[in-house]
């Protein structure tokens, strides 16, 4: 029966998926709302001639909560666009149980940027249907779809789309609660100092007054001299990977194996041990550059960890986003996305999730904020894809926090978010300084 359906489904491969013009040309209240819902506050979205943020380019494509075909589809009146094979594949999935679905992957092309009064035509393929997956919320297949944009009738970008039709498992008898925090750390009279530094994002490094020797872990005296006497000095936060390993076994709650646990040698010379984080356990080697950050686990809780840096690249500053219920719905009623699971607990609960969770329009959107904050209005987006992992409940943060080639033009971004859950999304993204 399987190998029956996935032959079925191939054969939509290379039909069309949507024809048609936006419902409402590019408008500066869409962009005020969907700027205003981000929290975008690019002075190149504002004004008297604003352009539209470019991750808002599937967002003029939209269908919105009254459904239906596009409005008066490329062809003008006379034309007749062939039908949209969509349908037809939604609901034969939905024969065999994969009445739900989830958007995971996106990437755009920017040719040119949207202006107010431009008219949107769209047309789109479908470009592949997967066999049969097993997925952390149910087996199912994924749909990719690759879309043209024109504004005006002139190419402004393209748009590959990925999204699971699944078969939902059972949904949880309650909320998921919280994810298990890790392990809190035994704060004594002799580290005391160090965890409060660590509470005002410092990591403070404890210096001998008597020979002046700087120490790690603290203590209450001086391995060399003997002296009970000692300061603190702040530590830059930079540092290398002196040696690591990576855990696999065994596994608990707070924690997702495999994970790097490093020695890290600080660049004021002495060692201390935490997580390596913001590259796959493999790829980490002996002498990589890290760079200190704090990362937040649960009840106030900041643990000192060290993010990855590979050679010829630069950290960006993070950028903490609450994730809140009107965030969520905010953004997806922004980008015109009504689908039940982003605004209605109950039915995000009867798909086999605990509660509502943001949408990927609205990852997208974030994403461009922390580039238009990192690299300001001059920045030109070309491409962006993302590619998203554990969903943004409300209730949590998110942080953003990305690197970028030291030189060249365009410049190459990888943006990484991560929340309480785990990694919320990983983005590339593709820049250049406006007027080259």
């Amino acid at each position: 029966m399987s190998s029956d359906l996935d032959r079925r489904l191939r054969a939509y491969q290379g039909r069309p998926a949507a024809c048609g013009t936006g419902k409402d040309p590019v408008n500066a209240p869409m962009i005020r709302h969907w700027c205003e819902a981000i929290g975008d506050r690019n002075p190149a979205w504002a004004g008297k001639e604003p352009l539209a943020p470019p991750a808002m380019l599937q967002v003029w494509t939209m269908a919105g909560l009254s459904g239906g075909p596009p409005v008066d589809p490329p062809g003008g009146p006379s034309g007749s666009p062939p039908p949209s094979a969509l349908p037809e594949l939604t609901a034969l999935l939905a024969e065999s149980g994969c009445t739900a679905v989830v958007a995971t992957d996106c990437e755009q092309e920017y040719l040119r940027p949207l202006r107010p009064g431009e008219v949107i035509t769209f047309e789109s393929v479908i470009e592949s249907v997967s066999p049969r997956k097993k997925t952390r919320l149910g087996h199912g297949h994924f749909i990719t779809t690759v879309m043209e944009i024109r504004a005006d009738g002139i190419p402004a970008g393209r748009h590959r789309f990925r999204v699971l039709r699944y078969a939902p498992g059972a949904p949880p008898e309650k909320p998921a609660g919280p994810r298990p925090e890790r392990p809190r750390p035994v704060v004594n009279r002799d580290n005391a100092g160090f965890w409060d530094g660590v509470a005002e994002r410092r990591l403070l490094i404890q210096r001998c007054t008597a020979c002046g020797r700087l120490r790690f872990p603290w203590l209450p005296g001086c391995a060399a001299c003997g002296s009970p006497h000692w300061t603190t000095v702040e530590s830059a936060g930079t540092g290398t990977v002196h040696s690591y390993v990576v855990m696999h076994h065994p596994p608990f709650p707070a924690f997702d194996p495999p994970y790097a646990v490093g020695l890290i040698e600080l660049a004021e010379g002495v060692r201390m041990i935490s997580n390596v984080v913001g590259v796959e356990p493999g790829r980490i080697t002996v002498g990589m550059p890290v760079r200190l950050e704090f990362l937040s686990a649960g009840e106030g809780q900041l643990l000192p960890v060290f993010r990855a840096v590979e050679p010829g690249r630069r950290m960006l500053p993070p950028m903490t986003v609450p994730i809140t219920r009107t965030l969520i719905v905010a953004g997806a009623l922004a980008s015109r996305d009504f689908q039940d699971v982003h605004h209605d607990p109950e039915a995000a609960r009867a798909k086999g999730a605990p509660d509502i969770f943001m949408n990927i329009l609205t990852t997208n959107g974030l994403v461009g904020r922390y580039i238009g904050e990192n690299f300001g209005p001059r920045a030109v987006i070309e491409k962006m894809a993302i590619r998203l992992g554990v969903p943004n409940y409300p209730g949590d943060t998110l942080t953003l926090t990305g690197t970028v080639a030291e030189d060249g033009d365009p410049r190459e971004v990888t943006v990484t978010g991560v929340n309480a859950l785990g990694r919320h999304v990983s983005a590339a993204v593709v820049l250049r300084e406006a007027g080259r």
